[in-house]
């Protein structure tokens, strides 16, 4: 009865997890260590993009996962807007390989800083009111972009909407 229950409550956390897509987040992760673990993760980024929204995935997670333990990402980015606006977002799916969104703000080259939040949850029995270790890991990337005037896509990105079209 008691390990049902621990299920049900962990089915119940990690259905809440995937319910933060595309949320907005303006305050960064307190106390977080930034490792620049990039052989971690393969991106999906197009190189050149027009001005405005724009998306890109994660698309292969190569950490050795362990046998009961559950893995979350979630992508966050900081984007400029008009006006010198930054806005932090989060973007999270419930998969290990989420889409984010990029934006380009001014034609010429633009730097993307992504910061890839890994949440490893290690089933364990300390006593009969914890269930659950969550070990946070903060990675960073970044990747230079041309961002070009226009309606210009590049295949990267057309391939990128399919995916997204097909999910």
């Amino acid at each position: 009865m008691k390990n049902i229950f621990n299920l049900i409550l962990l089915l119940f956390f990690l259905a809440s997890c995937g319910q933060k897509a595309n949320e907005t987040n303006d305050n960064k992760p307190e106390n977080f260590a930034l490792t620049n673990q990039t052989d971690l993760f393969e991106f999906k980024i197009p190189d050149t993009i027009s001005l405005g929204k724009h998306i890109g995935r994660i698309t292969k997670y190569k950490r050795n996962k362990k046998p009961n333990y559950d893995y979350l990402l979630s992508v966050i980015v900081s984007n400029q807007y008009e006006g010198s606006k930054i806005k932090t977002d989060t973007f999270s799916n419930g998969t290990l390989n989420p889409f984010f969104g990029i934006n380009g703000f001014k034609t010429g080259t633009q730097e993307i800083t992504l910061i890839i939040e890994e949440q490893i949850i290690e089933p364990y029995e300390k006593d009969k009111d914890s269930f659950l270790g969550i070990t946070k890991l903060y990675h960073n990337y970044e990747s230079r972009i041309t961002v070009v005037d226009g309606d210009y896509m590049s295949e990267t990105e057309k391939e990128l909407r399919a995916e997204l079209k097909n999910k």
